[in-house]
């Protein structure tokens, strides 16, 4: 009787696996590489166009990131609020939710956590600053739930409501500044500064707030909720066929309102954390667009919480770089954003055509 040898059948679909996955990554890395030497010829194009040495130009903007401590953390500062904003976004996106508008969740969350913070009696750092994060918190989920519950109930577009809070909150933050809360001390208008026992301290060998820590430990515990939670896989679900999903018994609406609590929570723990660390009162300033730039972040991370992360180092590496590049060669703003975007629009082709 002839012995059938099963051992090549069994491994070779292992091995063809693993060829596919070492095909692949080779393959996006190859696609990121092009992506960054393209983005870089065509800044450098731009920079001889504008009347700087490109050569000389790259390298004042790395110079004035990873040759100085104080820009490091001036990176790491910018990672607080992307990271934050963009794993909230991450689990909206993922369920093709499009919450446009956490610009608009991030500024309530600074402003009803700032005020919290404020006008509490409550003096011991050990009951404050955990309150006043989830007030933040809070104020950002309501913003975020408006946004839901519209598209949950009537079907309201959720690009449409939340790009428009945007403005609405934006509003009610200069209002607030400028009647109820100003600061009589001061000619532009701004609130009182949080007291010393509500401030995030600083982290001391990177010399940014604690708020790090706090949006570090969120890219773990994201990435739990969306790979290993009956409510991760639901929400990718309701992203890829939402018919099916309501087929399978879910119910869709209250998900959809739960994902935007998340996210919009998300983003006004970014605003209040801002608060806390880096701004310590409430100004017409006190975001350059971070909601905005998050949506980026998202996108660029491919809705992975520890991709979410490099891109938010990526654009922190970018805003820092760019500005130490505007001194050194005193350039307009606007040809440095057009560097910045031109790095993302070339890792963001790269991507598309690497998922293909």
């Amino acid at each position: 009787m002839t012995k059938i040898d099963t051992t090549a059948d069994a491994t070779e679909p292992e091995t063809t696996e693993f060829v596919e996955e070492s095909t692949s990554l080779v393959r996006q890395f190859g696609l990121t590489a092009l992506a960054i030497f393209m983005a870089l010829f065509c800044g450098a194009l731009l920079l001889w166009a504008a009347g700087a040495n490109p050569f000389v130009a790259y390298a004042d903007m790395v110079k004035g990131v990873f040759t100085s401590p104080a820009a490091i953390s001036l990176v790491m500062g910018d990672v607080v609020p992307l990271l934050t904003i963009g794993l909230g976004l991450m689990i909206a996106f993922r369920a093709k939710i499009w919450n446009i508008g956490a610009e608009g969740q991030f500024l309530l969350g600074a402003l009803f956590g700032g005020a919290f913070a404020i006008y509490s009696p409550i003096e011991a750092p050990i009951f404050i600053i955990p309150m006043t994060l989830l007030v933040g918190t809070a104020a950002g989920a309501a913003w975020g739930w408006i946004v839901g519950f519209l598209r949950a109930h009537w079907g309201v577009n959720e690009v449409i409501t939340s790009l428009l809070l945007v403005y609405v909150a934006g509003f009610i933050v200069v209002y607030a500044i400028r009647q109820p809360m100003r600061d009589p001390e001061y000619f532009l208008p701004q609130s009182a500064a949080l007291p010393d026992t509500a401030r995030l301290g600083d982290i001391p060998w990177l010399d940014v707030h604690a708020g790090l820590l706090i949006a570090l430990a969120l890219v773990p515990l994201t990435a739990y909720l969306v790979n290993r939670t009956s409510f991760g896989i639901r929400s990718l679900m309701l992203g890829y066929n939402p018919d099916g999903t309501r087929a399978a018994g879910v119910n869709t609406s209250k998900l959809t309102v739960r994902i935007m609590l998340i996210s919009g929570g998300l983003a006004g723990l970014a605003g209040i954390m801002q608060v806390m660390g880096a701004e310590t009162r409430i100004t017409n300033n006190i975001s350059p667009g971070f909601g905005f730039t998050a949506i980026i972040v998202a996108l660029l991370g491919r809705l992975r919480p520890i991709g979410v992360f490099l891109a938010a180092v990526l654009i922190g590496v970018l805003n820092v770089g760019g500005d130490a590049l505007q001194r050194s060669q005193g350039l307009p703003r606007a040809v440095v954003v057009v560097i910045q975007a031109l790095f993302v629009i070339f890792l963001l082709i790269a991507e598309r055509t690497g998922s293909r």
